[in-house]
Parts: C-alpha cells; structure tokens; sequence
C-alpha cells in the first residue's frame, strides 16, 4: 500500500529534525500529534487534522501518532496499531515500514511502547493527548498558556517562521483554489441569494479540489462582526457581503484571504467611499512589506491611511498628528493589520506569542494595538497576510470607556447615524522576498471596479450546486 505524498519528501523532514535537534543540544525531544476528536458520541468523529508542528517534522497525517526526536536527530515514530475489526470498517491499515520511508524516520514502533523519560514537549489543541505527554514527560501541558518547554517553543518558531520553495509553492496551490472559490462566490451573489448558500458553494469550490477549508469560512452581511458567519438569511440589496475564506492546500497550508462586495453589484456613494480607503490601507501597508521592517510599522501604515480617510468621512474630528498619536481610528479598526501564514491559518498561535513577538516585544496594551498578532522585523520567507478594515460596530459606539477616552476625537453622533453600515475588509497574503514583496493572493479582483464587474454575473449557487432552475 502506498502512502500518498502529501507534503515535503523524508529527506527534508529529517533535515528538520535534525537542525531542531542540535538547537536543543541532542536532548530528547517528544512530539505529540492529535487523536481522532468526536462529534457527539465516540465513533462520530470530526475530520481529523493534523498538529501543525507535528506535520512540520515528520509529514504523518493520522491519529494517534508520537515521535521522539534525539541526539543527531535520529527519530522514533510510534503508531497505534489498528483495532480488532477495524480494517473491515476504515480499510486495511499502513505497515510501519512505510512510514520510514515516508517521513525517514529510524525506525516505527507500536504506540504502546512509548516510555516516560525527561522529554521536552510542548503542547497541542487535542486535551486528550496532552494528557498523555504530560504523563510520558512529567510536564503540565495547557495551550491555553505558555506551559512545556520554552527552549522547544523558541526551537521550534524560529525553525518554522519562514518558508522555504515548497511551503510557498503548497501556499500557491490554496491559492489557486481560494481564487476560484471567490470568483465563483463574487459572480454567484445577487439580492434574494442566502449567506448560507454562498457559503456551501466556497466550500464546495474547495471540496472539488480535494482541500478544507483552512478556517470556517466568514459570510455574512454583518460585516461588523469580525468572525461573523452565515446564518441563512437571504442578501438584500443595499448591503455588502464580506467573505473571508481560504482554502487548505492537502499538505496542511493555509490560505487566508477576503473581499467585500456589494449585493447588488454596485457600491453605493458611501460604501465606494469606504471601500476605497480600506483598498488604499492594504495597498500602502503592502508597499511597506520588505525584510528588515518592523510589522507594528506595517499597521501604522494603515492606520494613518485609515485616519485621513475617517476624518474625511466625519468620523474622526481633530489634528491628523493628534489622532493618531492618541490611535482613535481604532474605534473604527479595532484589530491588527495581520498575522503570520503557514501550517496554520494565524501560524503557531497555539505558542502563544513567542511566534509573534520576539523575547523583547510584547503587546501594546491600547485599545487596537492589543489585538496586534506579529511584531517582529520580517524576514524573507515570511508569508503574512495584509487586511485592514473599517466597521461600524455599535458595541464599540456604545462603549462608555471608549467614549470617554477618545472624546471629541470621535463624531459618536455622526458614527450613529451610519448604522447599520457593516463593515469592509481587504486582505491579502504576502510573501516577504529578498528585495520586497510578493502578493501571493494577487489573482483575486480587488479593486472596486474589477469587483463590481464580476457581482452577479454568473448563476446563483443552487443552479450551480444543483442544476436547474433558481429555486
């Protein structure tokens, strides 16, 4: 039986192992990658995934697997063998032999034979194993905080936090699906369409391509709501649809992108008025993407582009230099400019922000700025993604803090009276080169122009999904 190559060949896995090995001077190291988790009862499991660092080293994508990493990076995988009657219900299992060659490791054994030693481990999402590598290491294990071995977490970020040609080509290949899967979801909308269908038919894009979603697709006219999904109610002209969906590439990379566009297929005076600034933010945010830049400089970038163009709305009252020193187009972008890319759609987040922030940064505590995900100096081979935005969210406008801390900066009478607005958001995913930038999402329309020419045009998403007539 072979095993399908979904990610990078055993001799660049070993590479892996073993510069992360002589990083930890040859001490033992256990990775531990999740178990099937269940849906609602013990044989109705979800789709499984992966822990992303678990893929970086060793490329096995199945349930229940461990390794530990020694001196010279020589590497033991443990796999569970099958239980009784399962190869008539799932098929007939992979020989350990196979995974040697595989992932090229020195040799499998029965997951059952993992001893507890002094190891250095870190953990994972999946509650269940961390359970069982804190038992082997003696180490509490919490993802919810920066518990396991700081030496291992610092190893393993600084290993993955730039891609090399193959992680940036599997990027590529998201990429290329998450285009189609907007296009289609662009030309599919029109007044009387629902979110949800909008929504089946992103990730039915993704499924003909044979990947995930990297993410729950966001759909959803409440634009102000950051992580807002569909909730199958019908498009109505005169709003704005925000999608943000990207596709996850068979060898586990993620894509992460999103447009706004307009129900109807024309922009209303005021939402043009927005879309433009917000296109203009990510564009000079974009230009400031090179190596050796500051990322907060990045969303400084934005945020001044943001602050001209509110002022201009009336949003923002005062001195251009007065706003921004104060931060008050927070109230109107209230996240950060962005996030690492990779294995993860905000990569090694579950590190907590060692992937982030470098041991001598750490997070601004303003309102805005606290939301900042990166702050490091880029580094050719970062891929970051780029998506500032404008929302209109009456739970900031109602804030009585906010409102006393930023005063008369805001017009609060004037933010009212745009209600119920939404919200737009731009993003784009970019790579770090040697000499700039490249925009990896570049193929996906973004100008208003290009978006408006490609609303509507196509059939609703029944008629594609379903053939037929619209109803």
């Amino acid at each position: 039986m072979a095993i399908e190559l979904k990610g990078p060949a055993a001799d660049v896995l070993r590479a892996r192992r073993q510069r992360l090995s002589k990083m930890m001077s040859g001490e033992p190291i256990l990775l531990v990658g999740h178990g099937s988790l269940p849906r609602n009862f013990l044989a109705n499991t979800h789709p499984f995934r992966q822990d992303s660092t678990f893929l970086y080293f060793l490329g096995v994508d199945q349930p229940g697997a461990a390794a530990v990493i020694g001196a010279g990076g020589h590497t033991t995988l443990y796999m569970p063998s099958p239980a009784p009657g399962d190869e008539l219900w799932h098929g007939p299992g992979v020989p350990f032999e196979r995974w040697v060659a595989r992932s090229g490791v020195d040799e499998v054994c029965d997951r059952s034979s993992l001893q507890p030693a002094s190891y250095h481990c870190l953990p994972v999402a999946d509650p269940v194993a961390n359970q069982e590598a804190s038992r082997l290491s003696g180490t509490p294990l919490d993802p919810r905080n920066a518990t396991g071995s700081e030496d291992l977490r610092a190893a393993v970020v600084s290993l993955r936090l730039c891609r090399d040609a193959g992680e940036v080509q599997a990027i590529r290949r998201a990429l290329c699906v998450t285009s189609e899967a907007h296009r289609v979801a662009m030309e599919s909308t029109a007044p009387g369409v629902t979110d949800t269908e909008v929504h089946a038919l992103i990730d039915a894009v993704f499924a003909l391509h044979g990947m995930p979603p990297s993410y729950t697709s966001i759909v959803t006219a409440r634009g102000e709501v950051l992580h807002g999904h569909a909730r199958n109610e019908p498009l109505r002209a005169g709003e704005m649809l925000l999608v943000d969906a990207g596709a996850e590439d068979p060898s586990g990379y993620a894509s992460d992108v999103t447009r706004t566009w307009p129900v109807s297929g024309t922009f209303t005076a005021r939402q043009a008025e927005v879309y433009d600034a917000v296109l203009e933010a990510n564009a000079q945010a974009i230009a400031c993407v090179e190596p050796g830049r500051r990322y907060r400089e990045v969303h400084l970038a934005a945020l001044e582009v943001l602050t001209v163009a509110l002022r201009d709305l009336g949003l923002l009252r005062g001195s251009l230099d007065g706003l921004l020193e104060q931060g008050a187009a927070s109230v109107f972008f209230p996240h950060g400019v962005g996030h690492l890319l990779g294995l993860d759609v905000h990569d090694m987040e579950l590190l907590g922000d060692a992937a982030g922030y470098p041991v001598d940064r750490h997070r601004d505590p303003a309102f805005g700025l606290s939301a900042l995900r990166l702050d490091r100096d880029l580094q050719p081979g970062m891929v970051v993604t780029i998506e500032p935005g404008i929302y209109l969210v009456p739970g900031i406008l109602e804030d009585a803090t906010l409102r006393a801390q930023y005063g008369d900066s805001v017009d609060w009478a004037e933010a009212e009276c745009w209600l119920p607005f939404g919200g737009v958001r731009i993003e784009d995913d970019v790579l770090v080169t040697a000499d700039g930038n490249e925009v990896l999402s570049a193929s996906i329309p973004r100008t208003r122009s290009a978006v408006e020419a490609l609303v509507g045009t196509g059939p609703s998403p029944r008629q594609r999904l379903l053939g037929g007539s619209a109803s």
